[in-house]
């Protein structure tokens, strides 16, 4: 084995046990408050009862999983690398405590949660050094996608305006006889009337597609630029694959099958349309940055 490179003895992984002990224990048994807005006086039980329909935050139970995943793939190149310094670590694991002090004094727990991916990659930088922790940091800062967004209900608005008049103009601009009140669209000739509710808005699929848009940057780009761009794709992509899936159900109610378009295609054109659409504009992206490695490789055989 290379001298430089150390690799974690049984011994080594007790202060890691002890640290997961010690976070498990304020974040998951510690009464931070006796009521934290009605949902539980610890921060997990507060966090997991927001994974729901109306916070728009139902893919908060994968990330658990995911996470346990991620760190799963960093062991092996984490014993690939050599060993580094990583006192700076304790600085990083400051912040967070900061951060958890003032979620107790304030009861804010969004900001104990903000505060713990800090302390779990700065204790990973501290205990492996750098150029080993930095593999964590993915993992660790993936929690924040099971947090709930403060404001995202005033999202929600802009997007169903946004989808509403889009839908409209494309529909107008196509031949279609249509009429626009509020977030209301309906047929001219009283065939149909369709609410663009918060549901549609399409806020819930944006949050799933940014968590998949993160997962998918970071491990097919190499370079930080094109990882901030695969990552920021997420929103436009979203907005037209939302449009799309919109429109679609227009038109269908339009050709005379406006039952099947508000019923059977609305329920299930998520699964069939927006996110098929979404991924395949993320690989596509992919392309376009990396045209190289997508580039068939042309064998060459020599004549006898």
């Amino acid at each position: 084995m290379n001298a430089n490179n150390r690799a974690i003895t049984p011994s080594g992984y007790v202060p890691i046990i002890l640290i997961g002990l010690v976070l498990g224990y304020y974040f998951g048994v510690h009464d931070i408050s006796t009521n934290l807005e009605g949902r539980g006086s610890n921060l997990i039980s507060w966090m997991v009862l927001s994974w729901n329909e109306t916070n728009d935050l139902l893919h908060g139970y994968a990330v658990p999983f995911l996470f346990m995943a991620f760190c799963y793939s960093a062991v092996k190149p984490i014993k690939l690398e050599e060993k580094s310094s990583g006192w700076f670590g304790l600085i990083i694991v400051l912040f967070g405590l900061l951060l958890f002090l003032a979620s107790a004094r304030t009861i804010q727990p969004r900001l104990a949660l903000i505060g713990l991916p800090f302390l779990i990659a700065g204790s990973s930088i501290y205990l492996l050094g750098w150029k080993k922790g930095r593999y964590l940091l993915f993992p660790a800062f993936f929690w924040w996608f099971a947090i709930p967004v403060p404001g995202l209900n005033q999202m929600t608005n802009h997007l169903q305006v946004f989808v509403t008049q889009a839908c409209y103009y494309a529909g107008t601009g196509v031949g279609m006889d249509l009429i626009n009140t509020g977030n209301n669209i309906h047929s001219a000739t009283n065939k149909w009337d369709f609410n663009i509710a918060e549901g549609c808005s399409g806020v819930r699929s944006l949050m799933a597609l940014v968590m998949i848009a993160a997962i998918y940057a970071y491990y097919t780009q190499k370079e930080l630029w094109k990882k901030v761009v695969v990552f920021a794709s997420a929103l436009p992509l979203a907005l037209f694959g939302n449009f799309c899936r919109v429109f679609t159900i227009l038109v269908l109610a339009e050709l005379g099958f406006e039952d099947f378009a508000a019923n059977a295609y609305h329920d299930f054109s998520g699964l069939l349309l927006f996110f098929p659409a979404a991924l395949a504009g993320l690989f596509v992206l992919d392309r376009v940055l990396n045209p190289k490695r997508f580039k068939k490789k042309v064998k060459v055989t020599q004549k006898a």
